[in-house]
């Protein structure tokens, strides 16, 4: 059990490492045209699909750019700029999915198979090892194979039915 507690450890500095950078990141552009460029870099294009607003070069991406302009100078917030695009698009128009659920479950579901994985590692390290020592031995200091056991035990079970 102890050698789980360094992966353990690992993956708990791993968590906080995205914790720190999702924090970083977040943080707001000052101008309004740094604002602009930012609200048109979370919105797909419609036309694209596999572009943002920002990086497209379409009629459809320049309206809404145009746009994303217009709302920003009469003074909407971030969320009320892409509040009104969700309502004219729906939730697809944004690129990231805005329940942070989907951003922490990958990560839950890594850190859980990491441990899950340790865990399994060191009890397929501790089984020969239970008991105390060392695994029995055969005749010659060699393991017992299989059939040897298996032989005993036919052999104990006869004799307990016989008696």
């Amino acid at each position: 059990m102890s050698r789980l507690l360094p992966v353990a450890a690992m993956a708990a500095l791993a968590a906080a490492a995205l914790v720190v950078v999702g924090v970083l990141a977040s943080t707001a552009p000052a101008t309004d045209a740094e604002r602009v460029e930012h609200l048109a870099a979370q919105l797909r294009c419609p036309d694209c699909e596999a572009l943002s607003v920002a990086e497209s070069r379409t009629r459809a991406a320049d309206g809404i750019r145009h746009e994303i302009s217009e709302l920003v100078a009469a003074g909407r917030s971030d969320q009320a700029v892409r509040d009104h695009f969700v309502e004219r698009y729906g939730q697809w128009i944004l690129l990231a999915p805005a329940d942070p659920l989907a951003w922490w479950l990958p990560v839950v579901v890594v850190f859980a198979a990491v441990v899950a994985f340790g865990a399994w590692l060191l009890h397929g390290r501790s089984v020969g090892t239970r008991g105390g020592g060392a695994p029995p031995t055969g005749a010659a200091g060699a393991p017992p194979s299989p059939r040897d056991a298996d032989a005993r035990r036919v052999r104990d079970e006869l004799e307990a039915m016989d008696g």
